[in-house]
């Protein structure tokens, strides 16, 4: 199923080659913004059985009290669904007005959606959440003493498919992997000469509310793991995260718990 990632292929098209990177072992955290939405079933079947690897576990930055989202009961059976099938529950929002950003809510708004976020996936998993992914990325100091309050980390990405932005066929996704792995491949061998054993989790994001991304996810896995290969990164023998605990673990490992943005005007809007 997977080749040998010791040979790396030459980019297509460029003749470019890439030298293997060397120590750290590869596993691709998945995540996925803005649910539930009546496509995340699709997510989850093919999380479950596809030609890749199966039974993937995956962190879900849900939208709690969303009219179409987890604020209506179809909402919550998905939310149920996806705690009990294993995967990593994650707040992006706890306002019933959706997709606001965190930076333009007022400090008692953001309080309180964070408070009746935590309630609500509370109920679900009988425990408190510990991931937080703010809407758009835009975070501002006042946003990240909050979280650090409510003893939310911050969960960002190293990959991103871009489907939030673009809800069709993608013609630059390989591209777009290659670009942002050979990123994660460069930072990579600076960290293996401090530990050449450890596991290197790369958080990638999808949306599971774009139709696109749940019809063909099994492609985007498949491209994920031929650009890693073409690149020279070395992969775990399971390549994306298959236990729920080890999910939990590498998102803490890559959450940002102290962060020193650089503010534009009082907000910061990391790109991942």
């Amino acid at each position: 199923m997977f080749t040998d990632a010791s040979t790396p292929k030459s980019a297509d098209g460029t003749g470019e080659s890439y030298e293997p990177a060397s120590g750290l072992k590869v596993r691709f955290l998945l995540t996925f913004d803005d649910g539930p939405h009546h496509c995340t079933s699709r997510v989850l079947q093919t999380l479950a059985v596809n030609s890749v690897q199966d039974e993937i576990k995956a962190v879900f930055f849900v939208q709690t009290r969303h009219p179409e989202g987890g604020g209506s009961a179809a909402g919550r059976v998905i939310l149920k669904q996806e705690h009990q099938e294993g995967h990593v529950l994650g707040l992006h929002t706890g306002t019933a007005t959706g997709h606001i950003s965190h930076t333009s809510l007022s400090r008692m708004e953001l309080e309180r959606s964070l408070e009746n976020g935590k309630k609500d996936l509370a109920a679900i998993m009988h425990r408190s959440p510990l991931l937080v992914r703010p809407p758009y990325w835009r975070y501002n100091a006042r946003s990240l003493e909050c979280y650090g309050r409510h003893d939310l980390h911050m969960l960002l990405s190293d990959v991103k498919a871009y489907d939030g932005i673009n809800w069709g066929a993608h013609v630059f996704r390989r591209w777009n992997f290659r670009s942002q792995l050979n990123r994660v491949r460069n930072e990579s061998r600076h960290v293996a000469r401090r530990d050449r054993e450890e596991t290197r989790p790369v958080v990638v994001t999808f949306h599971d509310t774009n139709a696109y991304t749940a019809d063909n996810l099994a492609e985007y896995l498949s491209l994920l793991i031929d650009e890693a290969e073409r690149l020279g990164l070395p992969l775990h023998t399971k390549p994306f995260f298959d236990q729920p605990s080890d999910v939990l673990d590498g998102a803490l490992q890559c959450a940002v718990h102290n962060p020193v943005p650089t503010f534009h005007s009082g907000m910061c809007v990391t790109t991942g």
